[in-house]
């Protein structure tokens, strides 16, 4: 079972016998503060120093789609709308998994929203203690110099490719020219329950809720709310080739229970994974 998996069916458990401990008990409401999406039109803004140049791009309606593709990748200008700089990122990204010599996972940080937490009042101590046993960080640098772990292991996982991301999925697109460097910082929009190869599934590690709800018969409803998803990456301007990338993937967790009636709880979840890739 994958490891993901394992903890968030960990953290449904947790959550699933702490309301059957606490049956009698009336659940508290679900919390009001809600993640939205901007509804805003293509903007550009650009700015510039001597030293860089920094190129930020909000969307919500893109039409244009592009494919990635693995072959070299170079640019003549920082790419400066949400469709170049989906294009490049994708281009440089996937080739990761083809062209590194060594991948490594620098680390893992596995983060507990307490304020999203949704438990029988009185327990939510309890429920704290007990996820963050299974939420516990990978400070240990991780190895990855075979073709084949790699490909299996960097994201997205056991897929040929790193990016399929498309434009309409990104909420939020900049690159900032750094000299020698590209940096690029990419938000997605928010979507509930995805799927690998699609929104924040085309480019990150996602937990499609049908892998815990099959393994766990006494959750009725398993749903996993993405929100805020980011990615960080850095390209050599020269290669055009990604050499350190970081993911950031906050989920809340809601399930629907049958243990002594039906019950609702909820918690938030974050991951954050930082790589170092060699060629």
């Amino acid at each position: 079972m994958k490891k993901r998996v394992f903890i968030t069916l960990a953290v449904s458990l947790i959550l699933a016998f702490i309301i059957a401990f606490a049956s009698g008990c009336t659940n508290e409401s679900k919390p009001s503060e809600t993640t939205t999406v901007s509804e805003n039109t293509v903007s550009v803004e650009t700015t510039q120093t001597d030293a860089e140049t920094t190129t930020v791009v909000s969307a919500q309606e893109v039409t244009t789609t592009q494919e990635a593709v693995t072959e070299e990748t170079t640019v003549s200008a920082t790419p400066s709308t949400v469709e170049e700089i989906v294009e490049f990122f994708n281009q440089s990204a996937n080739r990761i998994k083809p062209e590194a010599k060594k991948v490594v996972k620098n680390y893992e940080n596995r983060i507990v929203n307490e304020d999203k937490l949704v438990i029988p009042a009185g327990l939510e101590d309890a429920a704290k203690s007990l996820i963050k046993t299974f939420m516990k960080d990978d400070t240990d640098p991780i190895v990855y110099e075979t073709r084949e772990n790699i490909t299996n292991e960097f994201l997205v996982p056991n897929q040929s490719y790193v990016s399929k991301l498309k434009p309409e999925w990104v909420l939020e697109a900049t690159c900032t020219d750094k000299g020698d460097e590209y940096y690029i910082y990419l938000k997605l929009k928010n979507q509930d329950n995805p799927v690998s190869g699609e929104g924040v599934g085309a480019v990150c590690d996602v937990i499609e809720a049908g892998e815990v709800a099959e393994k766990a018969p006494f959750v009725k409803k398993f749903t996993t709310g993405y929100y805020d998803c980011e990615v960080k990456a850095t390209i050599d301007k020269e290669s055009g080739k990604v050499t350190h990338i970081i993911y950031s993937t906050p989920l809340l967790l809601e399930i629907t229970v049958n243990l002594f009636g039906t019950h609702d709880a909820a918690a938030g979840l974050t991951f954050v994974k930082d790589y170092t890739i060699t060629y």
